[in-house]
């Protein structure tokens, strides 16, 4: 059976089980048994474990109380119930959390300047240097360029755009109206004079049937020397 750390347990309950409380914890006992060494969850709320050699440890502080005010805990309560404890444990190199300190140091301040300042320092700038590059950034005269070639190329087509826009709202339709007026008489006219009614249609002949002026022997064309007067 694998010793009961108690270090361990809390620092497992507070990164997969918080905020604290009863049912978290017993979900904690079921999917991460190993922690608590083969205790049972008994007491008042459940909240403690009881050990099979005997200790007892009380795992969250105010369970009853507000959420705000709880905190998960292993504190060895075995002497507090009257027991004395049978396997005392000796003191190891780790010391208990302290929920009240920060977690992370407060950095002190200038420490960083100075690092970046040593790393430069490490690659050879220098004041001269860093004052070149700037004056290479000033001197680039790309923009210059690209603002002149606007204005060669792009200026005249703008203005030339505009005028044709001007011409076209000054131009005023109505000398071409007044010229589709003048040629309307003449070519009405033109049209009148093939107004007459078309010859009437001849009745196409039947497939396999010789027309009668085709036909020798047929009744609309007679025999040589046949008089018909």
């Amino acid at each position: 059976m694998t010793p009961f750390d108690p270090v361990a347990l809390v620092a497992m309950l507070v990164a997969f089980y918080s905020p604290p409380s009863v049912p978290k914890l017993q979900q904690a006992r079921a999917e991460r048994p190993t922690y608590f060494a083969g205790g049972t969850l008994r007491g008042t709320s459940g909240e403690k474990l009881f050990l099979p050699d005997g200790r007892i440890f009380d795992l969250i502080f105010a369970v009853d109380g507000p959420v705000a005010q709880r905190r998960y805990q292993a504190l060895d309560v075995t002497t507090a119930t009257g027991d004395p404890d049978p396997f005392p444990l000796e003191p190891g190199p780790l010391d208990p959390l302290d929920e009240e300190a920060p977690i992370f140091p407060t950095p002190r301040t200038g420490e960083f300047t100075s690092l970046v300042a040593e790393e430069l320092a490490g690659f050879g700038a220098s004041d001269q240097q860093l004052e070149l590059a700037g004056v290479a950034v000033a001197e680039f005269g790309g923009a210059t360029a690209l603002e002149a070639s606007s204005a060669q190329l792009l200026g005249p087509a703008a203005e030339h755009h505009a005028a044709m826009r001007v011409a076209l709202d000054l131009d005023d339709p109505a000398e071409e109206l007044e010229a589709a007026g003048l040629t309307r008489g003449t070519i009405e006219a033109a049209v009148n004079e093939y107004a007459d009614d078309p010859p009437p249609d001849i009745a196409e002949p039947e497939p396999g049937v010789t027309p009668p002026d085709e036909d020798d022997h047929g009744e609309g064309r007679g025999k040589p020397g046949d008089d018909h007067g």
